[in-house]
């Protein structure tokens, strides 16, 4: 317990000063902000997921900051389980000895960084839901599926969950103070240009001023995949094979977009595909790459197979490889949480979106102007389906064109797409 009690010490400064550094709760809010200390009166827990370096430990002490201009810094308690310990409770017992609040009576904040790595966490922090109503639990995780899988199964109406994702191109501008260029777009539009391109490289919080393109690129190898290969899965999964996942980063990173053949793949990598499958779930389960599935217009269905794979956040997909057709796909099915594509007798869509204005195809063209050919597979999915809207996302100008069934086709450049959404 003095072990603990050391740790909490550091972890919880403003206990002795009443105050968080700006290194810690950074000045700078993200868009999502307020939507996260909204909740701070609600009893549901507040979880946050995504990617290593995207900010979930910032939001969480910019959160902690709000809370000591209102209550005693005293009952703000939080912990990151890069620390090991076996339970949540050892932890609120070594609070109590050290602040002398009783935690089973008093209203106490508790921040529980990387909790997915404390066994059964789920289970052990359901417990203390239920018994304890006045703690109210702000916690994070950097893999995707174990908190969602787990929440879902043993937090059923006890939780709000966010994934908090890269810096939106707005956010990247707000943080380098050029968000002028926002509002008078027509008069930037050269140097809103220079920027995206600055910005897909730079969507992380921590590096939006750095200039070194290698030094970047070793950052997010070092810091985000190979902390979560050589660390994160190491320390979670047993039988896991390192170097197969490297090669399968590799693979899916320097071919963004690749139909993912578990046969043929198993076969090639000399592997079972029973370990191929299991290591592709670790890599999703980490925010490392995403599954695309083939989608059916007429049962608003996907198909299992001829599954696609990207990078779930497209920055990383640069440090294997320069394809940029492939990596403007990636960009775009990242930003819009892709989660299908469409594939039939040779013709091909390369997103579908469902939401509540229907289905919308959107094709990805790494091109100035687009010949008849790049149309056709848009407008036979449009008039097939009977569908009224779809997109081009593509490095020319923007229109519009009408088809003779009054079908739309709007053609959109990356960057103000980028922009508008």
């Amino acid at each position: 317990m003095e072990e603990i009690q050391e740790i909490l010490k550091l972890l919880n400064p403003w206990w002795k000063d009443n105050l968080i550094s700006q290194e810690l709760a950074r000045p700078y809010k993200r868009e999502i902000f307020p939507k996260i200390s909204g909740l701070i009166n609600y009893r549901q827990i507040v979880l946050l997921s995504g990617l290593r370096r995207v900010g979930k430990t910032t939001l969480l002490y910019q959160i902690i900051d709000l809370l000591i201009k209102k209550i005693n810094s005293k009952k703000i308690l939080y912990f990151n389980f890069d620390k090991k310990v076996e339970e949540i409770i050892e932890i609120l017992e070594s609070y109590q000895k050290l602040v002398n609040i009783n935690w089973k009576n008093e209203k106490i904040f508790v921040f529980l960084d990387e909790i997915t790595r404390l066994n059964e966490w789920a289970t052990k922090l359901k417990m203390l839901y239920d018994a304890f109503p006045n703690l109210k639990f702000f916690i994070s995780s950097s893999g995707s599926l174990s908190l969602e899988e787990e929440a879902i199964k043993n937090l059923g109406g006890r939780y709000f969950i966010f994934n908090i994702k890269p810096l939106s191109f707005k956010e990247y501008l707000e943080l380098k103070n050029k968000k002028n260029m926002l509002k008078e777009a027509s008069l930037f539009e050269k140097e809103i240009k220079e920027e995206i391109e600055s910005y897909l490289l730079r969507s992380f919080p921590e590096i939006v001023n750095w200039e070194d393109e290698l030094l970047i690129k070793d950052y997010l190898r070092s810091t985000i995949i190979d902390r979560i290969v050589k660390s994160d899965l190491l320390d979670r999964f047993k039988n896991l094979n390192k170097d197969l996942l490297e090669n399968l980063l590799k693979l899916f990173y320097s071919e963004p977009g690749i139909y993912l053949d578990y046969d043929g793949l198993s076969k090639n990598m000399k592997i079972s595909k029973k370990t191929l499958i299991k290591h592709i779930y670790y890599l999703e389960f980490s925010y490392l790459i995403k599954r695309i599935r083939n989608f059916r217009v007429s049962t608003l269905s996907s198909l299992r197979k001829l599954q696609r794979v990207y990078a779930y956040w497209w920055p990383v997909a640069y440090c294997y490889g320069s394809n940029f057709d492939k990596i403007m796909e990636n960009i775009v099915i990242s930003y819009a949480d892709g989660k299908n594509y469409w594939r039939k007798d040779g013709k091909e869509i390369d997103l579908v979106l469902v939401n509540n204005k229907g289905v919308i195809p959107i094709e990805i063209k790494n091109k100035t102007n687009l010949s008849k050919e790049d149309l056709k597979n848009m407008i036979y999915f449009l008039k097939k389906n009977k569908l009224r809207l779809g997109y081009f996302i593509y490095n020319g100008e923007e229109k519009e064109m009408t088809l003779n069934n009054k079908a739309k086709i709007i053609f959109i450049p990356l960057w103000k797409w980028l922009m508008k959404n």
